[in-house]
């Protein structure tokens, strides 16, 4: 397994640029004395700054949340370990709501102690679990040196507050853990590693690797979200004094997967607690990939995966929502709500929900995923601006093709429904393509138009009201596909080894296969399915947002030129809504 200072001696290794963080944006609350409170409101007994030591002697500190009251020894745990601060200033609700920005929340679903990303205190004791938040290492109050970002030394050190829960006296033996984005993130970290207390795991948009669900999605930087990291989230609450890892600098210089990414991809296929993975297909651009992949990977057979078209931040907050958490923890953690944990055993072990417009969808569950009976179809690019199921032209010689300016055109194709169709599912998109440039960079995005040919929205990341079906990503040089013993489920994977690159030369076709994103989606009659491609991001939200962002990228006025007829979108088709 590796001492911690082992671990961290390769992240210093692998990180050998870093920054100096000036006191004006250290958080001023790092007063790591333990205290305890009683809230009788709530009806809690709290412990502040509670000292956990790892195998190093570093002690991270975490607030520990128990029942007020005689009986509440050997009651199961909820734990959430974060490096966003689990007292951090920083409050989801001051997102202001507006047209195109909206996280959805309405203030009242959650009391003052809500963790960002986590749960709520409140929630869990008012069942009857203890709830633990604990600032990873060197981050707010814990000790340390914050030497990484939900990598594998996260990892460790949350096994070693795993088995310091599981091991108290007021503690049942059983910790289960809950969070969103990096907090998934983690946990895959830890129940690789198969600590003995723990007993399941609760990933809420979790990913499973770092290069290719945020900072080189489809092999094209996305620096913005990169530097966001760096300026709040790796500087924001960093122990005073102390450097932090430049991730930017480090994606920069590291653009094919190597050694550097690898201490963030955690080894799912090492997990053996129970599961419960929920994705919101909203987030396909960052987080959706990589939790399905981490569910597919797992080895436990108790595992349950959760697809919905929600805000994540809004959907975990929802009755529905926390009425299966409170369940899924009940039944595996030997919780006391015995009603609750018993829904379980009649769980399907797939639930999604397919989604229509905008916060519009049916619940439905299916035995796997992907789904057993989808119908992988192939519309080919057609003349026209069509997509079609065969081919227009049958004779090699009869090729056409279209062209747009890479770094300002787009070209688009459609086709409309005659039949309601349901595609969930991971779709391609295989393009022949040619342009003078020596690389090029390709977004690709599914729309949704009403049956009078207005754009049908949907919700995408956490904020955003009028996003797409799908989406997107690949540069052309990064096209070689990964073997197919390598990928898992129905994902359009590529190696992104520097070995592996293939640069174009000037008016030779190449053909590349695209992933675009999962989705789960409803077509009326007379609806209509629309492929757009272009050389640039899509969407007109801002370089300085929290939605990852493409860069400038390397495209410029040089035309891409795709083949028709050889290009083709494959897209998995459910034949049983009968509608």
């Amino acid at each position: 397994m590796g001492t911690i200072q082992e671990q961290l001696d390769v992240a210093n290794r692998l990180f050998p640029w870093r920054f100096s963080v000036g006191p004006e944006i250290v958080f001023p609350a790092f007063d790591p004395s333990n205290r305890r409170s009683i809230d009788h409101k709530y009806g809690m007994v709290i412990e502040y700054n509670h000292d956990i030591p790892m195998r190093d002697g570093v002690k991270l500190r975490g607030d520990i949340f128990r029942p007020l009251g005689s009986s509440v020894d050997h009651i199961p745990v909820v734990l959430a370990v974060t490096p966003y601060g689990k007292q951090s200033p920083f409050d989801v609700t001051q997102v202001p709501p507006s047209k195109d920005f909206d996280a959805g929340f309405d203030g009242v679903r959650f009391s003052e102690y809500m963790v960002f990303e986590g749960s709520d205190p409140v929630f869990w004791v008012k069942h009857g679990f203890a709830y633990v938040v604990v600032d990873a290492r060197g981050s707010f109050a814990s000790e340390g040196e914050k030497a990484s970002f939900a990598a594998r030394s996260d990892g460790y050190d949350t096994y070693d507050v795993i088995e310091y829960l599981g091991t108290r006296d007021w503690s049942n033996g059983h910790v289960g853990m809950i969070g969103a984005s990096a907090l998934g993130a983690i946990q895959w970290q830890a129940a690789a590693l198969q600590p003995p207390h723990l007993s399941a795991i609760m990933v809420q948009d979790g990913w499973t690797c770092l290069y290719r669900e945020l900072a080189w999605k489809g092999g094209v930087m996305h620096p913005n979200f990169m530097e966001k990291l760096n300026t709040h989230w790796m500087a924001h609450g960093n122990r005073k004094g102390t450097p932090v890892v430049d991730l930017l600098r480090a994606s920069e210089e590291h653009p094919y997967i190597d050694s550097f990414w690898h201490q963030f991809q955690p080894a799912t296929q090492d997990i053996t607690c129970a599961i419960y993975a929920v994705t919101s297909l909203a987030d396909n651009g960052i987080h959706t990939p990589g939790t399905i992949r981490g569910y597919l990977k797992a080895s436990t057979e108790r595992k349950y995966l959760e697809l919905h078209p929600y805000r994540k931040w809004e959907w975990q907050l929802t009755a529905e929502s926390l009425e299966r958490q409170l369940a899924f923890f009940s039944f595996y953690l030997d919780g006391p709500d015995r009603r609750a944990a018993n829904s379980v055993q009649y769980w399907p072990w797939i639930r999604l929900n397919v989604a229509e417009k905008h916060n519009a969808g049916t619940w439905r569950s299916e035995n796997e995923y992907p789904i057993a009976r989808t119908i992988r179809t192939k519309y080919y690019l057609g003349t026209g601006q069509t997509l079609s199921t065969a081919p227009a032209f049958t004779s090699s010689t009869d090729l056409d093709s279209v062209s747009y300016v890479a770094n300002t055109g787009s070209v688009s194709w459609e086709t409309k429904f005659a039949a309601p169709t349901e595609i969930t599912g991971t779709s391609r998109l295989h393009l022949k393509l040619a342009t003078t440039a020596r690389d090029a960079d390709i977004f690709v995005t599914l729309q949704k138009l009403d049956r009078d040919g207005n754009m049908v929205y949907f919700p995408y990341h956490t904020f955003i009201n009028d996003g797409h079906v799908a989406w997107g990503w690949l540069r052309a040089s990064k096209r070689k596909l990964a073997p197919k013993e390598c990928t898992i489920g129905d994902e359009v994977d590529h190696t992104f080894l520097e070995e592996d690159a293939e640069f174009l030369q000037a008016g030779v076709p190449i053909e590349m296969d695209i992933s675009v994103q999962p989705s789960a989606t409803l077509f009326r009659k007379g609806e209509t399915l629309r492929l757009v491609v272009q050389g640039r991001d899509f969407g007109d939200y801002g370089t300085t947002s929290d939605i990852p962002r493409a860069g400038s990228g390397i495209n410029a006025s040089e035309l891409h030129r795709i083949f028709l007829n050889e290009s083709y979108l494959e897209v998995p088709v459910i034949p049983s809504y009968l509608g």
